[in-house]
């Protein structure tokens, strides 16, 4: 495999570390059972939270600012979301009546398809970017013809509503009902348009510092965001619920993407050559380009191993050693059901490998 000189590899450097986070983020709520533990957990939950973002910062850099004919898009969309999003949702289906024995009714087969069932719950990712996709055209108009005043607009509302609904605005009766329209977009279409906005904008500082920055960002989000579910979560050993709407989750996920976007300056371009000489590239975009499959994958092979095969015995003991171990373990057989899947031409579709 060769990389493509049109590809843009710090993208699809953040879309492999962002897949790896949402596994380890899905693994870690099985091992905290202490204080000690969910102390640790906690930790990796803060980090691994900004996966999801990630995927969205991603899409949105490359869709955003591209002119299309509305048909052509969405015809495009569903080949590349919808197609693989329905083989999977027949996976989960006839996995959860042969492994867990649901009974197979109208109302099971619509939990599943839309997340309520608990070994299906990542779905609600993929209905969360279908909704965004038959918003882009609309948005991406909007900010080609506005340019980047039109993006820092709509990054200032969604920058707004997402400190208000930190310091709990949204708690009050009626705030979130009151909002909804903009409430019930903004989480996710903010994500894209800060992803399109750092990735085309043109900032005034050096590479260097614009890397700087962006860890800086980072460190502030984290140690925020960590903080947050520290507090929220004494009392109990269970993780905090999941806030992508969080301040300190979007600072996050920008300061990464922009030290990711800004790694590759003249300061380390030596290194970081002789790394992609080294095939590290290569396996890079590999990962990449099955990260849409294994994220399908992933959670119905977490949900079986884990809980029914054999690494159940694992599940609430050493999370210093197991979380790691059993992350690895969800990645590599996902990778490896996903890419041996996209030689095979009947489940082709199903791996969403391009």
């Amino acid at each position: 495999m060769s990389i493509s000189p049109k590809r843009i590899m710090y993208l699809d450097e953040v879309r492999s570390l962002a897949i790896m986070l949402v596994v380890i983020g899905h693994v870690s709520r099985l091992f905290s059972y202490d204080f000690y533990s969910w102390l640790f957990c906690s930790g990796v939950f803060s980090l691994t939270r900004i996966g999801v973002p990630l995927f969205f910062t991603v899409s949105g850099s490359l869709l955003l600012t591209r002119k299309y004919e509305v048909k052509k898009f969405l015809e495009k969309r569903f080949k590349r979301v919808f197609l693989p999003f329905f083989f999977w949702i027949i996976v989960y289906i006839i996995a959860g009546v042969l492994i867990w024995h649901y009974t197979p009714t109208l109302t099971y087969f619509m939990d599943t398809a839309f997340g309520v069932q608990d070994y299906s719950r990542p779905f609600w990712f993929i209905w969360s970017l279908i909704g965004v996709y038959l918003l882009i055209p609309v948005v991406g108009s909007f900010i080609r013809e506005e340019g980047m005043k039109g993006a820092e607009y709509l990054i200032l509302i969604t920058f707004i509503l997402s400190i208000l609904y930190t310091i709990g605005f949204f708690d009050y009766p009626q705030m979130k009902y009151n909002f909804r329209v903009i409430f019930n977009f903004f989480p996710v279409l903010g994500y894209f348009i800060m992803g399109s906005y750092i990735h085309n904008k043109q900032f005034k500082y050096s590479d260097k510092k614009m890397f700087a920055i962006g860890c800086g960002v980072f460190l502030i989000g984290i140690a925020g965001h960590f903080t947050k579910i520290y507090l929220k979560g004494l009392g109990g050993y269970a993780l905090a619920p999941i806030d992508f709407f969080d301040i300190f989750v979007i600072l996050e996920t920008i300061g990464l993407f922009t030290a990711f976007k800004y790694a590759s300056v003249k300061w380390i371009r030596k290194d970081a050559k002789m790394i992609r000489e080294r095939k590290i590239g290569e396996a890079i975009v590999l990962f990449s380009s099955c990260s849409f499959g294994i994220y399908f994958s992933h959670y119905i092979l977490l949900h079986y191993i884990m809980y029914d095969g054999f690494l159940t015995p694992i599940v609430k003991t050493n999370a210093y050693l197991w979380l790691p171990v059993s992350s690895v373990i969800i990645i590599g057989l996902s990778w490896l059901l996903i890419y041996c899947m996209s030689k095979i031409p009947l489940l082709k579709v199903g791996s969403g490998r391009k």
